[in-house]
């Protein structure tokens, strides 16, 4: 058995209760000024019993500790210097009788002394100081002096410089190598190293000439300072808790997935990491190989209160093994303030547009919303209980065929705890007044109709104009292609609108939008366009003021921005 120290719960002044296991990789996410790096902060202070200063997030921490006093000792054995143990952070010297003193307190649950025995387990990193972890370490004598920096620790340990730059190099393309020579310092260079023979070593003239050629690491830009930062400082020390700022600043997306994966697979097992992200990319990094020890925590901050919300792993576990939402940018929702759902990109791209325009035209704050495409109404359901499982608000806006098919939509309220009985009569009494309709087209005209366009071409493969007309004719022979494109207006007047009327507002209730005019093309028929180039060709009007985009205009504020803007 080792010694060991780990967070176990973190009860929260709002209440919440937050527990945990020894291994527990604990990622908080939200939008900006949420508190993410303040409740770090605030971990870290508790940690450290610094508690003069009032706490806006955090109630208490409970530690647990496992372990002899002894095999506690032999952990941080190479903190020892002169007969007394020393930390890092801060520097201060601590005597055995304390240790044992504080250890014993520890293992009992008292914590009152904890800020002696703190900066031998615990690792805070925010994004300045994992910056200037890369500038060159003094050099000092590893038989005599202790180590004071995560450089000492590779130089010595060829094996964790060995990983270093293994993975430096698959997010860089670059090696990292110790200069094992140069002096007073200990810089990284990075590049080819120089090859090693007998005659060749690592502190010969002929091989420090060659490396000290190669471009150092400190003087590089702030992604590959970064990156290397978390490592050295994570990975070199071995701190039992991590505290880690936004570990994906100033990474190119596949550098914080990277960056996630190696902290994942190498923070061992018995090491618990706290972290916040504003990144999905990092997010499903440890996703991908650590899902059965994460826990997320979202967080919003609402005037002066901070809601907590709480995805266990249990949830994760569900969540991760759905490939469609792993792969599509549902989880970038974490980080933004509302989702709206929506059909397709074509979709996603004409709303924000509009969102935009009146945004910037009103002078108001950016709601943060993030528009998500689903890839088809079938999807709706099921990204709608993944967000509920996320706990992240959201609205759903689709085209009026979801009256089509009674599942979609029953899905839908019934995974937002809608009362599906109140509404079932009401939506088969509009689907059938669309089925029963009789469409402009029957069978036999649609055969003469399509027949009439083949016999109008000789061409060898069928242009494209053709293809519209087809498709045009193909409509004209469906009910609901028409009423897709007219909405509301298809429903014949009496029992069928007053159904829809009903319908619409529980919908609405629910933050589910179904469009009244039938389909997004539908806000201007004056293009013949559809999907992308219908909204490329819309998107040059101005959005602002052509009359054409005043229907678009009025739903935009009154259904997505209705908690934002006067109407």
């Amino acid at each position: 058995m080792s010694a060991s120290v780990w967070i176990s719960q973190i009860k929260l002044i709002s209440g919440i209760e937050i527990n945990l296991e020894q291994n527990s990789i604990i990622v908080f996410v939200g939008p900006n000024n949420s508190g993410k790096s303040l409740i770090l902060d605030e971990l870290d202070r508790h940690i450290h019993r610094q508690i003069s200063l009032p706490f806006r997030i955090v109630e208490s921490v409970e530690l647990k500790a496992k372990g002899t006093v002894d095999e506690f000792k032999e952990t941080i054995s190479h903190r020892m210097v002169d007969g007394q143990y020393r930390t890092i952070r801060e520097r201060m010297n601590v005597s055995s009788d304390q240790i044992v003193r504080c250890w014993t307190n520890l293992l009992s649950g008292d914590i009152k002394e904890n800020y002696y025995l703190a900066g031998f387990y615990t690792n805070s990193l925010t994004t300045l100081n994992r910056l200037n972890l890369v500038e060159p370490a003094g050099n000092l004598d590893f038989i005599n002096e202790l180590r004071t920096h995560p450089i000492h620790t590779i130089k010595e340990e060829s094996h964790l410089e060995l990983l270093f730059s293994k993975y430096f190099k698959i997010a860089f393309g670059e090696d990292v190598i110790v200069n094992h020579g140069a002096g007073n310092n200990i810089p990284l260079h990075i590049g080819n190293p120089p090859p090693i023979t007998i005659e060749n070593d690592r502190v010969s003239a002929s091989y420090q000439k060659e490396l000290r050629s190669l471009p150092q690491l400190h003087k590089q830009g702030d992604g590959m300072k970064s990156f290397a930062g978390v490592f050295l400082s994570l990975l070199a020390e071995k701190y039992f808790i991590n505290l880690l700022d936004e570990p994906e600043a100033f990474l190119h997306p596949p550098q914080a997935s990277l960056l996630a994966k190696m902290i994942a697979q190498n923070i061992g097992e018995g090491k618990q990491l706290f972290t916040s992200t504003h990144s999905e990319h990092f997010l499903k990094g440890l996703l991908d190989v650590a899902s059965e020890r994460l826990v997320i925590v979202r967080m919003e901050r609402n005037t002066t209160v901070n809601n907590i919300n709480i995805l266990g792993n249990d949830e994760i576990r569900e969540f991760s093994n759905e490939s469609f939402l792993r792969h599509s940018n549902v989880l970038d929702g974490l980080f933004h303030k509302r989702v709206i759902l929506v059909e397709s990109d074509s979709d996603a791209r004409f709303f924000s547009a509009i969102v935009n325009g009146i945004i910037k035209d009103g002078k108001m704050r950016s709601p943060d919303l993030l528009f998500v495409p689903t890839g088809g109404k079938h999807r709706f359901p099921i990204v709608i209980r993944a967000l509920n499982r996320l706990s992240v608000p959201f609205k759903v806006v689709g085209d009026f065929d979801l009256y089509n098919n009674e599942n979609p939509v029953k899905l839908m309220v019934e995974a937002l705890d809608g009362d599906w009985s109140l509404l079932e009569a009401d939506f088969k009494k509009i689907k059938k007044s669309i089925d029963e309709k009789r469409p402009e087209l029957e069978t036999a005209e649609l055969k003469q109709e399509i027949e009439k366009i083949f016999t109008s071409f000789n061409d060898r493969i069928i242009p494209e104009n053709k293809i519209n007309d087809i498709k045009a004719a193909l409509k004209r022979s469906s009910p609901w292609a028409q009423a897709k494109e007219t909405g509301k207006a298809y429903l014949p007047s009496g029992e069928a609108l007053i159904a829809f009327k009903k319908v619409q507002e529980y919908l609405a209730r629910l933050n589910i939008h179904i469009l009244e005019i039938g389909e997004l093309e539908s806000f201007d028929r004056e293009f013949n366009e559809h999907g992308p180039k219908w909204v490329s060709r819309v998107l040059e009007r101005d959005i602002l003021n052509a009359p054409e985009l005043e229907e678009a205009r009025k739903f935009v504020k009154s259904k997505i921005l209705s908690d934002y803007v006067s109407l």
